[in-house]
């Protein structure tokens, strides 16, 4: 029977999740300003498509280079793709379809150079070509406990029968996190894992068995006390992700590469603001900056279609008004109205990405771009009567790049602003 444990960690990934997913990368160290010749002459932009930690090519990857460069088709490798910009002012545009993803957006990502040279594109995994069978022995005394099993993003709660469970997991290469819960303690109301298994550096390409030995669980660390229980700690073991959960403990014998995503969130009105710093050291303490922060009333000022039906999107430009923290990126949803059984809803058809330093190229007026390639189908095209119904904005002290990758001393804050 599925405890309450595995919906408590199940309803803590995903609201941490939202924070931790809206942190598309950028590189340069937090200037808003008009890229230098020398930064942007000859500079290379790199595209990795990532399915759930696994690295495979998208049907089409575009890029343009500067504003008015004819949009080219990339080759990719293994999910690779590389893409010099000669534009002197640095500035670049990517589109990424994938048609093998049911319902996968279109994504368009907009920058320079001084703010983003690394792209991560997120698909979906197909289960038959990117996910491998892992099967896990364990010892006798973890017969019928209830496990959480994490591997770069992915994440299973399986329970263990005759000493073993068997579960997908993506190929690919990080640290492999099982906890194990054997009992729930009604009385106390407390459901908490008892022990932790870590193996190192772990690879899966085909289908593989691992064996868990008794003298291989370790016990967790303490709890991380604090006055604030606003703050949540994740945990970021290598490249795999664990959320927080009901009882949230510190990592056994840290590792250079471990590390916590502490969390704190709260709702000004309808607009959901999250911060959250990349940390070794906890407890940690909000700032005051933080804690008062308020966000804008208004970003979108306007939103109308060009002579092609495309969209065309105004922009009252944010300035950051968190000391040493600079806005990075803007990133919004294009959704199309869809009628069935005489009702209207609106569905998601693109996912678009802009940066300050593009947004001042065009005069803070985005314009969904025109591609005439034979290989861009009408179908890829937004809807004329689109839809848009909020936009999120990212501030940091940081580089896009580590905010991205969770570089130790990184933070952030992201706010969602809905469309008045």
């Amino acid at each position: 029977m599925k405890r309450r444990w595995m919906y408590v960690i199940l309803a803590t990934f995903f609201a941490v999740f939202f924070l931790y997913s809206c942190t598309p990368p950028t590189t340069n160290n937090g200037s808003n300003n008009e890229t230098t010749n020398n930064e942007a002459t000859n500079s290379e932009v790199t595209i990795v498509i990532d399915r759930a930690g696994v690295n495979r090519n998208a049907t089409l990857i575009l890029a343009q280079d500067g504003l008015n460069g004819e949009w080219k088709e990339l080759t990719g490798t293994d999910g690779i793709y590389t893409f010099t910009v000669n534009n002197e002012q640095g500035v670049y545009s990517i589109a990424a379809v994938d048609e093998s993803t049911p319902n996968a957006y279109i994504q368009l990502f907009h920058s320079t150079l001084a703010e983003e040279k690394t792209i991560d594109i997120k698909f979906g995994a197909d289960f038959e070509t990117d996910f491998a069978t892992l099967t896990i022995n364990f010892p006798a005394t973890c017969e019928a406990s209830q496990v959480g099993i994490f591997f770069l993003s992915n994440h299973g709660f399986p329970e263990v029968k005759q000493a073993s469970v068997t579960i997908q997991m993506p190929k690919g290469k990080s640290d492999l996190v099982i906890f194990i819960q054997p009992d729930w303690n009604i009385k106390d109301g407390i459901d908490e894992f008892q022990k932790v298994y870590i193996k190192r550096n772990f690879e899966i390409k085909n289908d593989e068995t691992i064996i868990v030995n008794e003298g291989d669980l370790k016990a967790p660390g303490d709890l991380i006390t604090t006055d604030d229980t606003s703050v949540v700690y994740s945990w970021i073991i290598n490249n795999t992700f664990v959320p927080a959960f009901l009882t949230t403990k510190k990592i056994p014998n840290m590792a250079i590469n471990d590390r916590y995503l502490a969390t704190y969130g709260y709702w000004i009105e309808n607009t959901h603001v999250i911060w959250s710093k990349v940390t070794k050291d906890i407890p940690i303490t909000v700032s005051n900056k933080i804690k008062t922060f308020a966000p804008p009333t208004s970003i979108i000022s306007a939103t109308t279609t060009d002579t092609n039906g495309l969209p065309e999107i105004s922009f009252t430009p944010y300035e950051s008004t968190i000391s040493d923290y600079k806005t990075k990126y803007y990133e919004f949803d294009i959704l199309e109205k869809v009628t069935s059984g005489g009702y209207t809803y609106v569905s998601p058809t693109h996912w678009i990405f802009v940066t300050p330093g593009y947004l001042a190229k065009v005069g803070n007026t985005y314009k969904f771009p025109n591609i005439t390639l034979g290989q861009w189908k009408d179908e890829y095209k937004p809807a004329s009567d689109y839809v848009m119904q909020n936009i999120e904005v990212c501030l940091s002290p940081n580089p896009i790049d580590e905010v991205s990758a969770s570089k130790l001393g990184t933070e952030w804050l992201a706010f969602k602003l809905p469309l008045q």
